[in-house]
């Protein structure tokens, strides 16, 4: 039996609301997905065939939900058997994940660079800091505080103005990305190919503000690995940054 558009909607919400509440892994909360949606529209269907309608309604699926408990009913008879405990990660599958997303990032950098360079030589080109031979290091002292955003690409054609802004944009761009992907769905690109996951330290998903906060370090690689060196000098056995401390999150399988 066929449900109607608004039903699908509101199956579709419901289920995610439940599973959102619990660590699972893509396969277990597939087959979960599966099991939750099958049950409730069974159970629906029912109740529309016993009053002669041909289609699902919200109405049914929500009779259907109330029956079975509600959120916290469904939960313990579907999710809860297969949510696997939390399991903090390795710091080496961590390293990992971290070095895909920076080859990712690298990639995004690079265009950033580039168009940024071309919009901003014309304004703030021809002030750029001198160079020693094989413009390697700056002979200019006032250059020292782009060090703490090394994000930058540092041309020495382009002013001191152009190159923090391009810095800034830059550092922005890597806080965006590992906001957006972890606050949406606890994990960046990186943990995604290593099977890992960020959570609250209470298990349940992280939101955008635990996402913004655990990543602020990563505005600059320096800032990221003071972080983690505190880390394995403070609490090693704990694999929690000092951000995620205050983020109150962790790093988990899965």
């Amino acid at each position: 039996m066929q449900m109607t558009t608004e039903a699908r909607g509101w199956l579709d919400a419901t289920v995610r609301r439940i599973l959102a509440r619990h660590v699972l892994g893509d396969p277990e909360r597939s087959g979960i997905t599966y099991e939750l949606m099958s049950h409730l529209h069974a159970v629906a269907e029912e109740r529309a065939a016993a009053a002669g309608r041909t289609e699902v309604t919200r109405e049914d699926l929500e009779a259907a939900h109330a029956k079975a408990g509600g959120d916290d009913g469904l939960a313990a008879a579907f999710v809860q058997p297969l949510a696997k405990p939390l399991v903090r990660a390795p710091l080496l599958p961590r390293a990992g994940a971290f070095l895909i997303d920076a080859l990712l990032i690298g990639i995004g950098l690079v265009f950033i660079h580039m168009t940024l360079q071309a919009l901003l030589l014309p304004l703030f080109g021809g002030g750029g800091v001198a160079y020693d031979a094989g413009h390697t290091f700056p002979r200019d002292a006032t250059h020292g505080w782009f060090a703490f955003l090394p994000w930058g690409y540092h041309d020495p054609t382009m002013g001191l103005v152009g190159q923090g802004i391009i810095a800034l944009a830059s550092s922005a761009f890597v806080l965006g990305y590992f906001t957006w992907t972890e606050g949406s769905e606890g994990r960046s690109l990186g943990k995604r190919a290593l099977e890992l996951r960020v959570v609250r330290v209470d298990g349940k998903p992280m939101t955008y503000r635990e996402g913004f906060i655990r990543n602020l370090v990563k505005v600059s690689p320096i800032f990221l690995a003071l972080d983690a060196l505190l880390m394995l000098v403070a609490s090693p056995e704990r694999r929690q940054r000092m951000s995620d401390r205050v983020a109150e999150t962790i790093v988990v399988r899965g």
